[in-house]
């Protein structure tokens, strides 16, 4: 017959252990004989004398007197070692753990489904009791870190069951009051694991053994299991010579500044001069343990510089915010900006540069999580830094002028953007972060559905890996920015995808109205999600299982749900002559006809970058086998690869087929990809272990790295300029805030010359006006219009302009290229033209871009 004892660690409990042993006494679990062991780590009142006096009673209790120090987590290895049972159950002697639910922990165990059961908090009908929100928030924020470690959500938890063979996985550091967490952490991706609800109260009689010092044992054991190093000899070193380093940064980028220099070259070389100062003391001090070769020394000055770089973006968006934002001086904002580049280099000493001796193709499950968490983390907190600071592109600035024109539909797009721009703006005001806030909230959704599809397609591992594959590649990384309606479909794609995933594990048809909900807002937010419902319908038919659905009304309810959540769009093309529905096909498909194939994979070369191509190449041509690794049933496995075909081929083949005869635009297959990253994370994730990545695995992580530091350096050169003195042309689309005041100094002086406010005009489409309507310096914007005022199409301008109010009014024309200021639109609409007026736009001693605008006394229709 099978055993388990259960194993609970003692310290000055003698008010507990009649009630405890009382409720255990009467404790049997079918097939399973029971034994329990007290540890007790030297306890200096009655607890060892009253488990002695209930030994006398009962056969199946004893009392291992432990030792050494008081410390949870040996006291169970010590249990474990002296028990001879087939299982391990751990609770504690305080009565906050229910004896009753023993049974329900070893049955998983004895039925052989899973190696651990959890005791847990945290999963649906667990609970706790008597505890006030405040404390049972804090304990369930506290236990978030150990989460990323395993996977369970109530890692914390000092109330389980397992093997015993599972407590090998502990490694000889172990220590502190969290040995679940050890175990857990220990094993992951080799346990099986579950929780079982409990109901968790707290003690009554006694007192609690837990202590500041064991809360930083606790934090210091996380940091250690995650691959990092964090002890107090360490930090305080690395604070001082921080605190040194700090002194000497501030110094030299006053004295720049006091020479004249820019604020993002005074900072960047004021920033390497200080970094080149910790690293040397760092590496000789603070860490010099971790030094055992030239090479190794090199080696790590590399990977301390990349973080240096790393730490530079977030410094710049701290001193943009409090620059640009905040109206704060420099020589102040340099301070916060300062201490968030130290956070940023210590965790990165800590983490990579100094404690990992590891290259990229062994890395362990842990390590990639850490990994795909701490680029994620960078890459939202650059976004958010920069979002308010950036200047808005034309196209944002295109969106911004809906929601001035708030409708139930435009010529181009639905109007879901243009309300979710009125929502946030109408809080934070209208600003680039007010424009961008919906965005960042996508961008923050595409994380979390693609994350929860993975881990419900595949693993938890892969589903961080998933996380850092969304995190860096460029397909998402705009969506995840920029305020267009890429963001809106990018995240309402990946939702979708998850509740259609969801009809594959649970079969749950709650799952259809998920799927309804997206579908109708994603057409909402623009039409080429309807490319998304085809693919459904296209999986719902190859595969034989999925087939039932059909006969379901819940599917016919989800077509319904998101035809009504389309219907502002349909009622606004039905009022309009269906002008938007036309406008995206057949306009499109009347255009001049070139073959255009080959741009379909330039952009996704430059959409999932080239090693993510390699990838992607390499799981498809290897789907069946890759599947087979987690899959062994056919017919499950068989859905799994229609799903992953479905939608990313059935999209492709809509725009390939279009490319054929017309160019297609660079982002249109940019969420496509989705589809296919869950099953690039499982190829690429130490849990398949199907292909060697050799080569493929450093390529990856060094293309991300670099792709990175490349978002970061856009961004900061957005936000503070270049360093040095360059002349560019690459930026005339951008940097509009500066143009337009330019052009409101020129609509000031005719207005003072001629007492009329003059029209002003765009030669594009919608790009110009729209960016001199957004960075207007009065707002007084309704004399800005676009190129429909020449006679030519210019999307929503056509309906926004009054252009017979402006007639015999001064005019300028502004454009992005020279030659239209020469063309005859222009002089059939204008008389008594002035001369072309070129110019350069400097910022910080830079040239940003050329400005060119052409003026003329009247403007005739």
């Amino acid at each position: 017959m099978p055993s388990a004892t259960i194993i609970i660690p003692t310290l000055n409990e003698e008010d507990n252990i009649d009630p405890l042993l009382a409720k255990l006494s009467k404790i049997s679990v079918n097939n399973c004989q029971l034994t329990i062991l007290f540890v007790d780590d030297q306890s200096q009142d009655k607890t060892v004398p009253k488990i002695k006096h209930w030994q006398k009673k009962f056969s199946n209790i004893s009392v291992l007197e432990r030792k050494g120090p008081a410390d949870l987590t040996q006291s169970v290895l010590a249990g474990v070692a002296h028990a001879r049972s087939d299982y391990i159950v751990v609770m504690d002697a305080d009565m906050s753990h229910p004896p009753d639910k023993i049974a329900a922990l070893l049955q998983p165990l004895l039925a052989g489904t899973h190696d651990v059961a959890v005791g847990s908090r945290y999963i649906s009908a667990g609970a706790i009791a008597d505890w006030p929100a405040r404390r049972r928030f804090l304990s369930w924020f506290g236990s978030l870190p150990a989460r990323v470690l395993t996977d369970v959500k109530d890692p914390t938890s000092g109330f389980f069951a397992c093997k015993k063979t599972c407590f090998d996985t502990i490694g000889a550091n172990a220590r502190g009051y969290k040995i679940l967490l050890e175990l857990l952490a220990g094993g992951l991706d080799k346990l099986r694991s579950t929780e079982i609800p409990i109901t968790f109260t707290d003690r009554t009689l006694g007192k609690s053994k837990l202590s500041g010092k064991q809360l930083v044992q606790y934090l210091q054991r996380l940091v250690e299991l995650g691959g990092g190093k964090l002890n107090t000899s360490v930090t305080t070193r690395f604070v001082f010579v921080g605190l040194s380093g700090a002194i000497i940064d501030a110094l030299f980028f006053q004295f720049f500044l006091g020479k004249g220099w820019s604020i993002s070259s005074s900072h960047i070389t004021s920033f390497f001069i200080a970094a080149a100062s910790n690293y040397f003391f760092n590496s000789i001090w603070s860490f010099k343990y971790c030094h055992d070769s030239l090479q190794s020394w090199l080696t790590k000055a590399i990977k301390y510089i990349y973080f240096g770089m790393i730490a530079l973006t977030i410094r710049g968006g701290v001193l943009a915010v409090f620059i640009n934002l905040f109206n704060i001086a420099p020589t102040l904002a340099i301070f916060p900006a300062i201490v968030m580049a130290a956070l940023v280099n210590y965790f990165g000493a800590a983490f990579i540069v100094f404690p990992d001796n590891k290259t990229p193709g062994r890395l362990s499950s842990i390590n990639w999580r850490i990994l795909a968490l701490a680029t994620m983390a960078f890459m939202l907190l650059v976004r958010f830094l920069y979002s308010g600071t950036a200047e808005l592109i034309p196209d944002e600035a295109y969106y911004w002028n809906y929601k001035q024109h708030l409708n139930l539909g435009y010529l181009d797009h639905p109007p879901m953007i243009a309300w979710l721009i009125w929502l946030s703006t109408g809080v934070f005001g209208d600003n680039e972060f007010g424009v961008r806030f919906f965005a960042l909230l996508c961008g923050g959704m595409t994380l979390f559905f693609i994350f929860r599809l993975t881990a419900l397609l595949f693993d938890k591992t892969s589903a961080y890996i998933a996380l850092l594959f969304v995190s860096t590649l460029p397909f998402t990384v705009a969506t995840g920015f920029l305020a267009t309606t890429d963001a809106l479909q990018t995240a309402l794609w990946a939702a979708c995808l998850y509740f259609l995933a969801r009809l594959i594990n649970t079969s749950r048809a709650g799952a259809w109205l998920g799927v309804g909900l997206c579908i109708g807002l994603g057409l909402l937010s623009k039409y080429t999600m309807a490319l998304l419902a085809v693919a459904a319908g296209v999986w719902l038919c190859v595969n034989r299982t999925m087939r039932v659905w059909w006969r379901r009304p819940i599917l016919y309810l989800a077509g319904i749900i998101a035809l009504i959540l389309f219907s502002p769009a349909l009622y606004w093309n039905y009022q309009n002559g269906w002008s938007s529905f036309l406008f995206q096909t057949s306009r499109r498909l009347h255009q001049a006809e070139v073959f255009s194939t080959h741009y379909i994979l330039l952009h996704l070369l430059i959409l999932l970058s080239p090693v993510g191509v390699a990838l992607l190449w390499h799981v498809f041509k290897n789907l069946n086998p890759l599947l087979q690794s987690k899959i062994k049933q056919l017919s499950l496995r068989a859905v799994y690869a229609g799903f992953f075909l479905s939608f990313t081929l059935v999209p492709l083949c809509v725009f390939v087929y279009f490319s054929l005869s017309h160019y297609p635009r660079f982002h249109w297959t940019a969420p496509i990809w989705l589809a296919a990253i869950p099953l690039m994370a499982y190829a690429f994730s130490p849990t398949s272990a199907i292909f060697s990545y050799r080569l493929m695995r450093p390529l990856m992580l060094y293309s991300m790295a670099l792709l990175c530091l490349l978002y970061g350096g856009l961004l900061h050169f957005a936000a503070l300029g270049l360093p040095v003195k360059i002349d560019t042309d690459v930026t005339d689309h951008y940097f509009w805030k500066q143009v337009a005041k330019e052009i409101h100094t020129v609509e000031q002086n005719i207005i003072a010359e001629t007492g009329q406010r003059p029209i002003i005009i765009g030669l594009s489409k919608w790009s110009v006006a729209s960016a001199l309507r957004f960075y207007d310096a009065d707002g007084q914007v309704g004399n800005i219009t676009a190129r429909n005022a020449i006679g030519r199409s210019a999307t929503m301008y056509e309906q926004w302009s009054d252009l017979t109010a402006w007639q015999d009014h001064p005019v300028i024309f502004v454009t992005l290229d020279y030659n239209d200021l020469n063309s005859n639109a222009v002089k059939k609409h204008a008389r008594q033209l002035q001369p072309v007026i070129s110019q350069k736009i400097y910022r910080n001693n830079n040239k940003i871009r050329s400005l060119h605008y052409r003026t003329a006394r009247h403007y005739t229709l």
